[in-house]
């Protein structure tokens, strides 16, 4: 029975160690009742995905999008390249049904 505790744990620690190698967090922002997954790219150039969900608003995306770059550089002068996920003004009162992409975008930060 203790042997197979130390493979669990040894299992779980390996698990937590290769997510950390590649470098994405994906996270739950309670605050803002977002999920995303932010990436290190290289020095400072990130790649933040907000992830749309039925409930979460496009408004809310953006602006947790621009929000989490500030936290990210800790400063301003970053710039914002959106990749993916910007929603139409009526996308929603025409495609009703539409499952929205995530937005993706990379962030980068002004070099100090």
């Amino acid at each position: 029975m203790h042997f197979l505790h130390v493979i669990l744990a040894s299992l779980c620690l390996l698990g937590c160690a290769s997510n950390q190698q590649q470098g994405n967090i994906t996270e739950w922002d309670f605050d803002h009742n977002v999920q995303f997954q932010q990436e290190t790219l290289k020095a400072n150039l990130y790649h933040l995905s907000v992830i749309s969900t039925n409930k979460t608003q496009f408004s809310t995306l953006a602006a947790f999008l621009i929000r989490r770059s500030l936290i990210i550089c800790q400063n301003y002068g970053f710039k914002i390249e959106v990749l993916q996920g910007v929603e139409g003004f009526n996308d929603g009162i025409g495609l009703p049904n539409l499952i929205m992409k995530s937005l993706s975008a990379n962030i980068e930060c002004v070099a100090k």
